[in-house]
C-alpha cells in the first residue's frame, strides 16, 4: 500500500532523503550518503517493477534535478507534495479489504460470458501487484502457520536419536488397510451403472431437490422439476464438449449447421433458449436468509455458496467411505476478477487465479475420488463487530494449518486412516491428528526455515556419507506423543517425512531410479516414502481431469461468482463418477469428454418428471383353479373340532 497522503502519477512532485533513491552510485555523486541530504522537486515520470536488494518492488520512476538518467524509489518511501493531473490507475481507488465493495460478481446472472479479466498474464509480476493491493498469495516457499509463539532457538539440545523403528503404533492397533467404497452400492453394481446413474450417485442430488429447486421456483413462472433441472444441466455439459464457440446463442441458432462456423449441433430439442435463460437467471443455491450489516452486524460474502459446499461434504461423509490412504492438497476454481470473495493467487497451480479449495482424495489403484473440499476464505472470512468469527472453527486454539488439517480430516477421525502431503508439514498438526485417530504423514520442505521439530541441518550432516537409499528415523517426542522423522538418502537431498507411525520396511514392488554421475542407479522405497510417492498426486489427478482437456468453467461462461463455485462442484462430481466406474470395472478410466458426451445424452433423455406408468397386467396374473367343496359357501366349511 502506498503511504503518501496524495496519489502518485506522471508529473507529481515530491521530496525524500537521497539515500533511498536508486541506482545508488549515480545519486551519491551529487548527494553524498554521509551528508544526509534531501532531494527536492523530484518529478515522477512513470511507475514499474524494479529490483531493490534482490527483491522486486513497485517503484516510482523519477527525474532528480542535477542527476542524469532515470532513477527509481520504492513507492512507500516517496512523499508526494504536489499531486498529478491524472493519478496512476493503481492508485485511483486503493483496494481496502476491510471495506465492503460492490457485489460486482453477482449483478448479471444471465450473462453467457465470463467476467472481464483484471489480473495480468505474467504470474510473477502479478504476484507482486496483488500483494501490494492486500490480496492473498499462497506461495509454496513461504513458511506455514505453525501456531502462536516463536519457535525455540534449538529444538534438540542433546544427541539426535537415529534408529530403524521395529514396531508401528498403527499396526499395534490392528488398523486395516481398507479400500474405499460407496455406502449404498457394491463395486460390481457400480461397474454396470450408466453414466447418468454414476453422476447422480456422485452429485449432491438431495440438495438440489430440497434447496435449489424450491428456491429457484420462487423466481420462476413455470415451476422447475428435477428432470428439467438435469436437462438444463445437460445443456451446459454438452456445450463443454466443444471449444471455439464463444457465443452460446449459437447452440440455439435457427441457421443451418455449417462445418465452418457456429455450433456443430443444436440444443432446441433439449430446451428452448428462453427457458434456458429463465432457469439460469432464477437459480439459487441457498435457502438461508442473507445477513446484512444493519440487521446482523456482519456481511458474509460467501453466503450464496456456504450451504451448498457444506451439503457437498455431508453427501460424501454419509455416502462414501474413503480408503485407508489419502492425500490432502489444494484445488483451484478459476476466476479472473480479483474483487470476488476469497480471491487467491497460487502461482504453482496451472490455473493460478481464482478461489482455492483445500481438497482431500483417496486413490485406490491410482483412481482418485475427491471426498471433501473447503473453500479458503482468507481475509474475507466474516467477523462480527467485536472481532469474533461468525462461523467459528470446531477446533479452536490451534494455528491456521493445524486447524485446516483437523477440519479436513474430521469425517475419518478415529478410523485409523493415513493422510499425507508436503503442504502441511506442521508438527502440531501431525500430533493433533494422531490424538484424534488419524495417522498423518507430511513430506518435509524447507520454507525459509525448517519446520519446528525438524533439525534439518543436523539430519543432512548425519546422512552426508550414507549410500543412496539408506533410511533411518529420528525419534523424538512432542506433547507426550512419539514423533518420528523418517529420512532417506536420495541423489542430492535427504528426503524427510514427519509422522507418528510407520516402519522402514522395504516395499519390494516399488523401485525408484536416479541418475548419478551419468549412470542410472536404483533402490526400493521404504514404507513411508512409498506411501507418499503413490498418494502425492491424487488430488492433482482430479484437478487435471476437471480442467483438461476442456474444463466446464472454460465453456460455462458466467459473471455470477456463485455459479462458478457450482460449476466446480459439478466438475468434481463428474470426475468422481468416471473414477468410480474405473474402480468398479478394474480398468483404466475412460477419457473425460467421452464420459461427458454420453452423460449429456442420458440427461436429455431422463424421464424423472414423467408420471409413473402402471405395469401392464398379463394373463400370468390370473389363473383358474377348481374350488374346494367347502369354498364359497359357509355352510360347507369344515367344522372345528
Amino acid at each position: 500500500m502506498v503511504s503518501t497522503s496524495k496519489p502518485g502519477g506522471i508529473g507529481a512532485i515530491g521530496s525524500v532523503a537521497s539515500r533511498l533513491f536508486h541506482p545508488g552510485d549515480k545519486v551519491r555523486e551529487k548527494y553524498p550518503k554521509d551528508a544526509k541530504l534531501r532531494c527536492v522537486n523530484v518529478e515522477i515520470t512513470d511507475e514499474g517493477l524494479r529490483r531493490i536488494k534482490n527483491e522486486a518492488k513497485m517503484c516510482y520512476l523519477v527525474s532528480i534535478p542535477e542527476v542524469q538518467g532515470e532513477c527509481y524509489i520504492a513507492k512507500k518511501h516517496f512523499r508526494v507534495e504536489q499531486g498529478p493531473d491524472t493519478p496512476f490507475e493503481s492508485e485511483r481507488a486503493p483496494l481496502r479489504r476491510d471495506i465492503p465493495r460492490p457485489r460486482l460478481h453477482g449483478e448479471d446472472r444471465t450473462a453467457l460470458v465470463n467476467v472481464v479479466c483484471n489480473v495480468g498474464n505474467g504470474v510473477a509480476d502479478e504476484v507482486l501487484e496483488l500483494r501490494a493491493q492486500g490480496l492473498e498469495v499462497n506461495d509454496d516457499n513461504e513458511p506455514l502457520d505453525e501456531g502462536t509463539g516463536a519457535p525455540p532457538p534449538l529444538e534438540y539440545n542433546g544427541p539426535h536419536n537415529f534408529t530403524v523403528p521395529t514396531h508401528c503404533p498403527r499396526r499395534e492397533r490392528n488398523m486395516i488397510d481398507e479400500r474405499g467404497k460407496w455406502v449404498s452400492h457394491r463395486w460390481d453394481e457400480i461397474a454396470s451403472m450408466s453414466e447418468f446413474e454414476l453422476f447422480r450417485m456422485a452429485f449432491l442430488e438431495d440438495f438440489v431437490k430440497d434447496v435449489i429447486i424450491p428456491r429457484t421456483n420462487d423466481n420462476l413462472g413455470s415451476p422447475l422439476m428435477l428432470g428439467e433441472f438435469y436437462k438444463w444441466l445437460r445443456c451446459n455439459f454438452f456445450m463443454a464438449c466443444f471449444q471455439g464457440i464463444p457465443d452460446r446463442k449459437c447452440w440455439w441458432s435457427k441457421e443451418a449447421i455449417s462445418p465452418y462456423s457456429g455450433a456443430p449441433f443444436r440444443l432446441n430439442n433439449a430446451m428452448s433458449f428462453t427457458r434456458y435463460l429463465e432457469i439460469t437467471a432464477a437459480l439459487r443455491f441457498t435457502d438461508v436468509r442473507m445477513p446484512t450489516v444493519e440487521r446482523d452486524g456482519y456481511e458474509d460474502r460467501f453466503h450464496e455458496v456456504r450451504k451448498m459446499i457444506d451439503e457437498f461434504n455431508n453427501h460424501y461423509a454419509h455416502s462414501y467411505h474413503p480408503s485407508w490412504l489419502n492425500c490432502l492438497d489444494e484445488s483451484m476454481s478459476s476466476w479472473l476478477n480479483k474483487f470476488c470473495p476469497g480471491f487467491m493467487c497460487v502461482p504453482r497451480k496451472p490455473h493460478p487465479f481464482g478461489n482455492e479449495y483445500h481438497s482431500i482424495a483417496d486413490g485406490d489403484d491410482g483412481k482418485s475420488i475427491m471426498w471433501r473440499v473447503k473453500l479458503v476464505e482468507g481475509k474475507d472470512r466474516p467477523k462480527k463487530a467485536g472481532g469474533q468469527w461468525v462461523f467459528p472453527t470446531e477446533f479452536p486454539g490451534y494455528g491456521k494449518t493445524t486447524t485446516t488439517m483437523l477440519e479436513m480430516t474430521k469425517p475419518i477421525h478415529g478410523k485409523g486412516k493415513v493422510v499425507g502431503d508436503s503442504g502441511f508439514c506442521v508438527r502440531e498438526g501431525v500430533v493433533e491428528c494422531h490424538k484424534r485417530g488419524v495417522w498423518f504423514q507430511a513430506y518435509v520442505k524447507k520454507r525459509g526455515n525448517w519446520p519446528r521439530g525438524v533439525p534439518g541441518a543436523a539430519i543432512d550432516m548425519y546422512f552426508d556419507d550414507m549410500e543412496l537409499g539408506h533410511c533411518e528415523s529420528l525419534v523424538a517426542e512432542h506433547d507426550n506423543v512419539p514423533f518420528l522423522i523418517h529420512c532417506c538418502r536420495d541423489s542430492k537431498y535427504v528426503s524427510k517425512i514427519m509422522s507418528t507411525h510407520g516402519m522402514l520396511e522395504t516395499v519390494q514392488d516399488h523401485p525408484t531410479w536416479w541418475k548419478i554421475d551419468g549412470s542410472w542407479k536404483s533402490f526400493k522405497y521404504t514404507e513411508p516414502f512409498s506411501r507418499y510417492a503413490r498418494a502425492k498426486h491424487w488430488v492433482d489427478d482430479v484437478n487435471n481431469r476437471h480442467h483438461d482437456p476442456i474444463g466446464l468453467e472454460e465453456v460455462w461462461g458466467t459473471k455470477w461468482w456463485a455459479m462458478r463455485q457450482f460449476t466446480f462442484l459439478c466438475s468434481v462430481a463428474e470426475v468422481n463418477a468416471v473414477q468410480s466406474r474405473a474402480r468398479g470395472k478394474n480398468e483404466v478410466a475412460e477419457p473425460q469428454l467421452q464420459f461427458r458426451r454420453e452423460l449429456a445424452r442420458q440427461m436429455i433423455e431422463n424421464t424423472l418428471d414423467d408420471p409413473p406408468t402402471p405395469e401392464p397386467r398379463t394373463n400370468a396374473d390370473h389363473a383358474l383353479k377348481k374350488r374346494a367343496a367347502f369354498e364359497g359357501n359357509h355352510r360347507l366349511r369344515p367344522l372345528k373340532v
